[in-house]
């Protein structure tokens, strides 16, 4: 074994303990203990979005795609071993397992192993109860997660060199179809073929383990190894009855990639169609900050800036209220803290923070001092109380109030905002903000959009799901236009 190699894999998941390092590379225990950590690892279901969504492009790198398998076998059979009755452990392991078929070669799993993922999610994060009412109602919020990072995944540049290599013009509709052959395909035989090369693989890293660790380390491993192989003994029976399961719930995908084949690749050969990006959804935030909770995401029944009760009102100022008949201003009031009524002098220039499919003309502003104040995305989204599936962020748009007697909006402190009424996740808020009434907004007096310099992604390690979108220009929501010019 290059012992380079595997350091360059190791490094893929962890930072080398101290000791390897200060001791030049020299230090075995400390590589074994590297190694410890890394394979007996959890799920990891705290682990990255970059974890769970490179799938091809950390298969390019020696030793840490099968590493990946290992760490995700013994998780799975840690899961198991709590509770060899939980059938619903056994069908995870069955979709860890057939993500490691050595026939769909590293371009096809990498991307499934995405879906896989999130699929194997449904099971540790459902109620038992829901996965009693069927395996792919329960996991269809997670599906949808999944494809949303298959997309990224696919947008990928070494991604994008690998489909072209295959000549793969639709890759939904070709992962669809490998769905459907390893759907009609799955046997328990097979299943363990995979099962038992993984614990070949286990077991050549715990010897390395045992070599150069402490011999408590080293009993550890055998007591992992000897975890591990007592599952695989016991699971012919289990695994027999998983692959019904199973194999619904993946032609189910198999579908469901159809659809998304269909909905992507309408316009253009080779190339996802611009107009098929679809904002994420309320749920998909809420899985992603389950897996890896980021630090603008406050886990907290406390509101710091608590919505205003009722809306302010003034004659001649944007209607904020419920009841208002302009859409796009109608309960803007729950967006703040406190609301002031103000006029933007004219020669003043706003900013508003958008991304490439947000519309420039909307109703959401802030001043050139609050803009200035941010010092990164986490920090625009936090202070100014933005999920995800709100904006996707990474550009800026300005208007500069033009001659005449101001622009009257309502600013004030920004509200927390609660994702939904269960989940705990709150942003905190507080920033001011200013919400006006867009159709006020003359087009000329828009600036060119430009790069914030945050990037247009959320999570660490996401590809940029913009990528072959028009960036920078300004688009216009031809609903919020003036009907007649503004005074």
């Amino acid at each position: 074994m290059d012992w380079d190699e595997l350091e360059n894999s190791l490094a893929w998941f962890r930072s080398a303990p101290s000791g390897w390092l200060a001791s030049g590379r020299k230090n075995l225990a400390s590589a074994a203990q590297w190694i410890w950590e890394v394979i007996q690892g959890d799920f990891n279901e705290e682990q990255t979005t970059a974890q769970i969504a490179t799938g091809t492009v950390i298969s390019m790198i020696p030793f840490v795609d099968q590493i990946c398998d290992v760490r995700d076998v013994v998780a799975n059979c840690r899961k198991i071993n709590e509770d060899t009755n939980n059938s619903w452990a056994w069908v995870a392991l069955v979709l860890t397992l057939i993500g490691l078929f050595p026939t769909l070669g590293s371009l096809a799993k990498g991307c499934l192993k995405i879906l896989f993922a999130y699929g194997r999610k449904t099971v540790f994060r459902s109620a038992k109860a829901s996965m009693d009412a069927g395996f792919w109602v329960a996991s269809r919020p997670f599906v949808e997660a999944g494809i949303q990072k298959l997309n990224q995944h696919l947008q990928h540049p070494a991604v994008r060199r690998a489909l072209r290599a295959a000549r793969w013009a639709n890759p939904y509709r070709e992962l669809a179809k490998l769905v459907r052959q390893i759907a009609g395909s799955l046997s328990v035989a097979k299943v363990l073929a995979e099962f038992d090369k993984v614990i070949k693989a286990l077991r050549e890293l715990t010897g390395l383990i045992k070599k150069w660790g402490t011999q408590h380390m080293g009993q550890q491993a055998d007591a992992l190894v000897q975890m591990v192989t007592t599952v695989r003994r016991a699971a012919d029976a289990p695994l027999r009855r998983a692959l019904g399961p199973v194999t619904d719930w993946l032609n189910r995908l198999a579908r469901r990639l159809d659809i998304e084949a269909d909905m992507a690749y309408r316009a253009q050969v080779n190339a996802a169609n611009p107009h098929s990006y679809v904002r994420p959804t309320l749920m998909q935030d809420k899985i992603e900050f389950d897996i890896a909770k980021p630090a603008w995401v406050d886990k907290t029944r406390k509101l710091e800036f608590s919505p205003m009760p009722e809306s302010p009102s003034k004659a001649s100022w944007p209607d904020i209220a419920d009841t208002s008949p302009n859409k796009a201003t109608a309960g803007a009031y729950q967006t703040f803290h406190d609301a002031s009524d103000v006029v933007i002098p004219p020669g003043e220039t706003l900013y508003r923070i958008v991304d490439p499919s947000s519309s420039d003309n909307s109703i959401c502003w802030m001043r050139k001092a609050e803009f200035e104040k941010l010092s990164s995305k986490d920090d625009w989204r936090r202070r100014f109380a933005v999920w995800r599936h709100w904006n996707r962020n990474g550009e800026y748009v300005t208007y500069t109030v033009p001659p005449g007697e101001g622009l009257r909006v309502w600013e004030g402190a920004t509200a927390s905002q609660k994702l939904d009424a269960t989940s705990g996740y709150v942003l905190e808020g507080g920033a001011k903000q200013i919400v006006l009434d867009p159709g006020q907004l003359q087009p000329e007096h828009f600036g060119r959009r430009q790069a914030t310099g945050w990037g247009y992604s959320d999570f660490p390690g996401e590809s940029d799901q913009f990528l072959g979108l028009p960036k920078l220009t300004n688009n216009m929501d031809q609903r919020n236009l003036p009907t007649t010019k503004a005074m």
